[in-house]
């Protein structure tokens, strides 16, 4: 049986995890490293579609400054969020402004409590490179 303050207790919960996850999306506009590092308690990010994984502050850190080499300036909007007991998905729409290229993907945040120990990423890789070729023509 729930409670009502075991309902509040789990309403606020939601809501801290999500606040961090928006920070940590704002930190990827703004490429801003210290802002996403300072979201997770113990950094980690999957890849699905690649199968990589980067585990640990400094591989982390490693794979955003690389993907910000690598990729233009995209934009991550936060569509919609849907929050579970382990974890926050967010439905992410993904642009580049000033091009066609617009896209969704999947973004599960796994948390232990209030801490952030994993972003783990799905999305279609071949959408993403047609999008990203035709948008750069």
């Amino acid at each position: 049986m729930t409670t009502t303050n075991d309902t509040t207790t789990t309403t606020d919960l939601y809501r801290r995890r999500e606040d961090l996850v928006l920070r940590h999306v704002a930190g990827e506009n703004d490429r801003d490293l210290e802002a996403i590092m300072a979201t997770f308690t113990r950094a980690r990010y999957e890849i699905v579609p690649t199968g990589a994984v980067f585990d640990g502050d400094e591989a982390v850190r490693g794979m955003i400054l690389q993907q910000w080499q690598d990729m233009p300036r995209l934009r991550f909007d936060a569509a919609a969020v849907f929050h579970g007991p382990t974890g926050v998905v967010v439905e992410t729409r993904t642009t580049l402004p000033g091009t066609s290229l617009n896209m969704l993907s999947m973004n599960l945040f796994v948390f232990e409590g209030d801490g952030l120990v994993n972003e783990r990423c799905y999305f279609d890789q071949g959408l993403m490179a047609a999008q990203l070729a035709s948008a750069l023509g």
